[in-house]
């Protein structure tokens, strides 16, 4: 064999190199053998015969031809990012730079796009028109197992690619649903735990003032971290705080407890921000994140996060007087869920004290206004 056709046969080696394969048992019991560009990738050979060996012989003689070595260099050819939606990695780029993808929130685009690099990684050459098939399920469930041992993160990368696809969808790029039927892995629901008051007295314990401040605040309001960080003195009414919320972006009002205007009545008014740090600046959400995190560990708590302070907002806003329909608005739950955390851990004769004090004072006011008879 001369030299040049041994670099000829290395040649086309190389271009094959990367294929996958699939095979198919015919009826009749004969075997089909598929050829694909790459995993995901355009079709560029399918051949037949007898048995699985018959098959894979005429495969190769059918890989050595000019057309077929043509059309899988055509299949190869770099995805352009801006121009062509027909590809995963053009709907990604696409997507970032939508008015929609604008319009979330800064955390919300920064874990959506940690989750659209690894997914473009995996499937950017892919056609979206691949998603259609009912076996793409498969590869799509592979990746997301990548995170089976942190089953919040598998979940949140399936909620990724199904917000790409339902604006896909929108747009009348797809009419695939691949993250359709889709079982999340992680099954924990948090909404009925809570920080006790003596959590929250062992926390303010061992922190500074400020950190005291935070936590007491986010568990008169329910408000989230990054909502607390940004939170002005100007939105804070004589009956509530008006508040567009970071999460999605709609107005709330958030009543005033008592032991919130008790505690807004000792914060000082150091900036147009009302919660400051020791330095008396406003906080960041990552530095304020960071040291609840260190005095939290400090006093002792575990099995609570800052999240959950949010039920103890709840509950407090339910024995100041608002209805569960609210505190279900406030905190973007089902009213089943604010049932099921007040059933937890709101005692009965508090429910009914507070029943009977409401009572009162509509009987009070339906009165008040009647002459008194002898």
């Amino acid at each position: 064999m001369t030299n040049s056709s041994k670099r000829g046969i290395a040649d086309v080696r190389a271009r094959l190199s990367g294929l996958h394969k699939a095979t198919k048992r015919l009826s009749g019991g004969r075997v089909a053998v598929y050829a694909y560009a790459f995993r995901g990738g355009d079709l560029i050979a399918r051949a037949e015969g007898g048995n699985l060996a018959a098959a894979n012989l005429a495969m190769e003689r059918e890989l050595g031809k000019r057309e077929t070595l043509d059309r899988l260099d055509k299949a190869r050819q770099p995805v352009k990012r801006t121009d062509d939606k027909a590809f995963v990695r053009g709907l990604i780029y696409a997507f970032k730079a939508s008015p929609e993808w604008a319009k979330l929130g800064k955390s919300s685009q920064t874990a959506y796009a940690h989750y659209l690099k690894s997914f473009d990684a995996e499937f950017g050459d892919w056609k979206v028109a691949l998603f259609d098939r009912l076996e793409s399920k498969t590869d799509l469930l592979d990746w997301r197992d990548e995170w089976a041992d942190t089953p919040r993160a598998a979940d949140y990368a399936m909620q990724t690619v199904g917000r790409l696809f339902k604006w896909s969808r929108g747009r009348g790029l797809t009419q695939a649903k691949p993250t359709e039927d889709v079982p999340r892995l992680h099954r924990a629901d948090r909404s009925d735990i809570i920080w006790s008051d003596a959590d929250i007295a062992a926390f303010c314990a061992k922190a500074s003032t400020e950190l005291g401040w935070a936590i007491r605040l986010a568990a008169e309001t329910g408000m989230r971290l990054g909502d607390l960080v940004s939170l002005t003195w100007s939105a804070i009414g004589s009956e509530g705080i008006v508040w567009r919320t970071s999460k999605k972006g709609r107005q709330a009002l958030i009543p005033l407890t008592p032991g919130a205007r008790t505690l807004l009545g000792e914060i000082p008014k150091r900036s147009t921000i009302v919660l400051t740090n020791t330095k008396k600046r406003p906080w960041t959400k990552d530095g304020l994140k960071t040291m609840i995190l260190e005095a939290k560990r400090d006093a002792g708590l575990t099995g609570i996060r800052f999240h959950d302070v949010r039920g103890t907002a709840a509950t407090r806003l339910y024995i100041a007087g608002a209805p569960k329909a609210d505190i279900a608005l406030i905190m973007g739950w089902s009213e089943k869920d604010v049932d099921a955390l007040l059933t937890k851990y709101v005692s009965g004769d508090a429910v009914a004290l507070d029943l009977m004090s409401r009572m009162n004072q509509k009987r009070a006011a339906q009165t008040g206004d009647k002459p008194v008879l002898d």
